[in-house]
């Protein structure tokens, strides 16, 4: 009897439901946590870095001794080509022209006096009343002051160029970058006294290694950011690629030039940027969504609402602008975590908050 009661007890036991497990936990993800796969225009290429400055410029140097009378121009302000900058006073060159005036009107009074008398000395041995001779030595004399008044024609010229050398003028349009002088100082010829740019064009100057030549040609595009302008790209061009390497570092020198038409950009500002030697359609991904822990890129996808941890061929990675190509691993539109997020555990249940 008891042997069948404690039967009945094990079977009542058996017949007890085992309780079902409990749902995975959901885990909500900010939506700043979450990438889509997009396709973009990527680009690869050398990095490059260096300082805008004018591709062309203008030193104004003094061209005559004297004291500078009157400024007509500051730093910053734009300048046409012949515009007046400043005017130098030099009473020597003054002295001078007015010595040279004086001289011309001196040698062409002989020459009409020179002539008088070669005519009338002509008529007279023509006549018999005097020799031939006398005739060929006026002619003579008729010839020796034209020189003279040549020579001090010449000099009357000369003077004028100097005399005008008093009003500095500008060679070239564009903006005055330096004032090297002020009323009241004196100056000698090869004095500075303005620089002229022109900010139309500006110039990036620049090293590549001398292994990346193959990546790079005159006139291939470069996508440049420039200090002050954050989250602004300018497109620029490569102008020029110096023969030589430098043995001590191995690279060589390349010129960018970038167009300036709107002035937004001035000399001296730190610009850096990537040539676009090879560009294509491709996928991306933000780079912060990349983890690189592990033996192979991977990323976090997530798929009807799990994660899954997929491993990622890499192509063009551009730090400035934050995305790094995928090659492989991924399709577009499909939905990736970035950041933080991307350390979730595979296989578990999310949901975009």
């Amino acid at each position: 009897m008891r042997k069948a009661l404690l039967m009945l007890g094990l079977l009542a036991a058996c017949r007890k439901e085992v309780p079902p497990p409990a749902p995975a936990p959901v885990i909500r993800v900010e939506r700043a946590s979450v990438a889509t796969v997009t396709t973009r225009a990527v680009s690869s290429g050398p990095r490059l870095s260096g300082t805008l400055q004018p591709q062309q410029s203008a030193s104004i140097l003094a061209e005559t001794s004297g004291t500078v009378v009157s400024v007509s121009v500051a730093e910053g302000q734009a300048v046409s080509r012949g515009v007046a900058l400043a005017r130098i006073e030099d009473q020597a060159a003054a002295e001078s022209l007015r010595s040279a005036q004086v001289a011309v009107q001196s040698a062409q009074t002989a020459v009409a006096v020179a002539e008088r008398d070669a005519e009338r000395t002509s008529r007279l041995a023509a006549a018999g009343a005097l020799a031939t001779r006398d005739a060929e030595v006026a002619r003579a004399q008729v010839a020796s002051v034209r020189a003279q008044l040549g020579l001090a024609r010449s000099q009357l010229s000369t003077a004028r160029d100097r005399a005008g050398n008093q009003n500095v003028v500008a060679s070239t349009s564009g903006i005055v970058s330096e004032k090297n002088v002020s009323n009241g100082d004196v100056v000698t010829p090869g004095t500075p006294l303005f620089t002229i740019v022109d900010l139309s064009t500006l110039q990036l100057e620049a090293a590549v290694r001398a292994d990346a030549l193959g990546q790079i040609n005159p006139g291939f595009p470069v996508d440049l950011e420039v200090r002050g302008h954050p989250g602004q790209r300018f497109p620029g061009t490569i102008s020029r690629i110096a023969p030589n390497v430098d043995p001590a570092t191995g690279q060589v020198r390349i010129y960018v030039s970038l167009s300036n038409q709107g002035r937004r950009l001035v000399g001296g500002l730190f610009a850096e940027g990537t040539v676009r030697s090879v560009s294509r359609q491709g996928l991306v991904i933000p780079i912060e969504a990349l983890d690189e822990s592990g033996s192979a890129p991977a990323v976090l996808r997530v798929r009807n609402g799990v994660t899954e941890r997929i491993t990622v061929q890499l192509g063009v990675r551009n730090e400035a602008e934050g995305f790094v190509e995928i090659l492989s691993g991924l399709s577009a539109g499909d939905t990736v975590l970035t950041g933080p997020a991307r350390t979730i555990a595979p296989g578990t249940k999310v949901q975009v908050s």
